[in-house]
């Protein structure tokens, strides 16, 4: 079990003093997918995701959420700690992923052991990963096309 900075910190949002956050474990979040109410409307991939006042976030905010995971998951490739699956991913990487992602969104803290920063790479990584890096965990070479259309012709 590897603990986050969120549960070490005793001034740590809970589900009493935030009673409008959905989904504080992600038991309470695949029971709720499993329900009608998951089933009404389009609630999106990141349905998950809501604000301290249980609702949605807005399209840029989860663009910018994605911007800042990719960052993160750039520097880990910059000090070659890149990994194929989030799963595989070292204590301590986890741990500075967390404090970093946590620290600029406080979504991230609305809940049960950073369960839903977790999902959220999980869910993403080995795509990214896929895109982006080789099966060493190293950026991938761009294909650079030559432009024929220089070629002195006879």
């Amino acid at each position: 079990l590897v603990l986050y900075p969120q549960t070490l910190n005793k001034k740590c949002p809970t589900c009493e003093t935030h009673p409008l956050v959905n989904f504080w474990t992600q038991k309470d979040y695949k029971t709720w997918l499993e329900s009608p109410k998951a089933c009404l409307g389009n609630q999106g991939k990141y349905a998950f995701l809501k604000d301290e006042n249980g609702k949605a976030l807005p399209s840029e905010t989860v663009k910018v959420i994605h911007k800042a995971v990719h960052a993160g998951w750039t520097e880990l490739v910059n000090c070659s700690i890149a990994l194929k699956t989030w799963g595989k991913a070292s204590a301590s990487a986890c741990q500075t992923f967390h404090t970093i992602l946590e620290h600029e969104f406080l979504i991230f803290k609305l809940a049960e052991n950073g369960w839903k920063l977790e999902y959220l790479c999980t869910k993403t990584y080995s795509a990214w990963c896929k895109h982006h890096l080789n099966e060493n965990g190293q950026w991938k070479m761009a294909v650079k096309e030559e432009d024929d259309s220089d070629e002195d012709s006879d």
